[in-house]
């Protein structure tokens, strides 16, 4: 049986993505900081899918996490076959006013955590040369977010590393994929101090794009999103901050 790991995957993105693939057979390790969420998400798959499930409660966003997470994985004998980085955070401020120790951990869990997990992985896959790493990101990684600046430069840095990695990794028979949807209607617009836009993507919806297309390098699920790749940088900037702004409390 194939195993996956999903960080941030009690709620949202993660959890749709962990139905994708209990409904596959696949075993799926789940993380997160809160228990009681991962326990509920946890009998939910069970429950559905009759899935192997195994919970693993820890804060990416805490230097070191990362490695504690992947050690305490590895020390209950598991060896995941793939690996799927969605935990994240943004906040919607102007950047001056957000605390510096809240935009240090946005990076480390964003940023940090995400590529820490990506080498672990990999080391123990390159001799076998198998296993997928999934990476979610976001259409915001292709242009500056004024008002949730360091959100959208985050996401910038989960492209650019995952392509350079996949062109790294795919010589080991390792594929790495980024994920890079639109706006998505979770509860991450309620934690970042926004509200999801009207046409938001349905979460579950959004996860099973990923899935369906995962063999690709870059997804980016829906055709107006693909089509803004082709609308100057500089002109979606000023979009996203006139849109932003409205929603500052």
């Amino acid at each position: 049986m194939k195993t996956v790991l999903i960080t941030g995957s009690s709620r949202g993105i993660g959890f749709q993505l962990a139905r994708c693939y209990a409904a596959d057979g696949w075993f799926v390790l789940l993380n997160g900081r809160n228990e009681e969420s991962l326990r509920q998400a946890q009998v939910l798959l069970e429950n559905e899918y009759h899935a192997g499930t195994d919970i693993f409660v820890c804060d990416l966003s805490v230097t070191g996490s990362a490695e504690k997470l992947y050690d305490s994985v590895r020390r209950k004998g598991y060896l995941p076959d793939c690996l799927i980085n969605n935990a994240g955070v943004g906040y919607l401020e102007r950047s001056w006013k957000i605390p510096e120790d809240r935009d240090e951990a946005l990076v480390v869990l964003n940023d940090i955590s995400m590529m820490t997990l990506c080498k672990l992985f990999i080391r123990d896959h390159a001799e076998s040369g198998t296993g997928t790493i999934i990476n979610i990101a976001s259409t915001g990684a292709f242009q500056p977010g004024p008002y949730i600046a360091s959100y959208y430069a985050s996401k910038s840095f989960v492209v650019s590393y995952s392509r350079a990695l996949a062109a790294e990794a795919e010589q080991y028979g390792i594929h790495v994929c980024v994920f890079c949807p639109g706006p998505v209607d979770t509860e991450f617009y309620e934690r970042s101090g926004g509200r999801a836009p009207a046409g938001a993507m349905d979460a579950c919806r959004a996860a099973r794009y990923c899935y369906k297309h995962q063999s690709r390098n870059v997804v980016i699920p829906g055709l107006l999103n693909r089509a803004a790749l082709l609308v100057p940088s500089g002109i979606k900037m000023k979009i996203v901050g006139f849109l932003k702004k409205k929603q500052l409390k």
